[in-house]
């Protein structure tokens, strides 16, 4: 069951990949530009926060919620057939910021919380709200009820999301340590190559998207059947 959703979450993005790099890509690439001017302004010797590290996590925290709000609606409206332009994905995105940046923050706070307790039950918890951010963007639902909606949803879930999102991000994470310790062992390691890989993997990291929106869809599809 797994791996059917994993090739449909890759079938997918091969299909709309040119659509989610229009809605993603400018914030990425923005975000690592501040990621870069902030690494080069750190003096190794005193590494203390500095204004180009608060810009940067300032833009995260900003864009974050923007575009992968704007990727959840492209996502449901080429479900529904009626795919939208990325000005529209956009402005949905832009208009459930709040209710998604509150979703997120509440989940990120809970799951810090869990983390600190023996890890196990932060990773239950980041699995429990999984669709939180679809509920919040496509049932337009408070961030509380988002949550709780999450939570509820889930319980059937929780198997297939947990294994999935575990594989991706073995995948994804084991290919760019790959990648890094190839590049620092034939002496290309570099500020700007680095910084091109991030963010390349920065936009796949959209698979997480697209796979946790297809349970969603799943899950969708079983109550309303």
């Amino acid at each position: 069951m797994v791996s059917t959703y994993l090739k449909q979450t890759w079938f997918f993005f091969r299909a709309n990949i040119q659509a989610i790099m229009r809605i993603q890509l400018p914030f990425i690439i923005l975000i690592t530009l501040i990621s870069m001017s902030a690494m080069q302004s750190v003096d190794p010797e005193n590494p203390e926060l500095n204004n180009s590290i608060l810009m940067f996590y300032l833009a995260s925290l900003i864009f974050l919620p923007l575009y992968v709000g704007a990727t959840i609606a492209y996502l449901e409206s080429v479900v529904n057939n009626a795919p939208i332009s990325t000005t529209e994905a956009l402005k949905v995105g832009l208009s459930r910021w709040v209710p998604l940046f509150v979703t997120k923050l509440l989940g990120a706070f809970g799951i810090a919380i869990g983390l600190l307790l023996f890890f196990i039950p932060g990773v239950f918890m980041m699995i429990r709200w999984g669709f939180a951010e679809y509920f919040s963007i496509i049932e337009k639902t408070s961030p509380t009820e988002s949550l709780k909606n999450s939570w509820q949803d889930t319980s059937e879930y929780f198997w297939p999301l947990l294994n999935g999102l575990a594989v991706l991000f073995v995948i994804l994470l084991g290919s760019n340590l790959l990648i890094e310790t190839l590049l620092q062992s034939i002496g290309l390691d570099s500020l700007i190559l680095r910084s091109l890989f991030d963010i390349v993997f920065g936009f796949l990291n959209c698979l997480y998207t697209i796979y946790g929106y297809r349970l969603y869809c799943v899950m969708r599809e079983k109550q309303s059947g």
